[in-house]
């Protein structure tokens, strides 16, 4: 192997060392602030609503119900809208 080789070979490996930790740092970055509650009140609102929303409206169907429906698929439609929420929040995402 030549000299050449290897320089454009360390380079390369090098170059894709310093986007992996970017990478890694520019989420880190966003993600911790400690200005900002980690987990403020609000949050699940958003998650409820959804929640609640789906489950009357799937309960005026004709053979629909409320409370079976808030139990599933509600929970799974509010935890991922929590963590949607969640991370918007953390992430800053507009």
């Amino acid at each position: 192997m030549t000299e050449d080789q290897q320089t454009s070979e360390q380079q390369s490996g090098e170059h894709a060392d310093d986007v992996a930790s970017g990478a890694g740092e520019l989420l880190r970055d966003a993600l911790v602030d400690d200005d900002d509650p980690r987990f403020p009140l609000w949050l699940p609102l958003p998650g409820i609503i959804v929640a609640a929303g789906w489950a009357l409206y799937d309960a005026s169907a004709a053979d629909g119900s409320f409370l079976p429906t808030l139990l599933w698929p509600g929970v799974a439609i509010f935890l991922g809208t929590t963590v949607a929420t969640w991370l918007g929040w953390q992430l800053d995402i507009d």
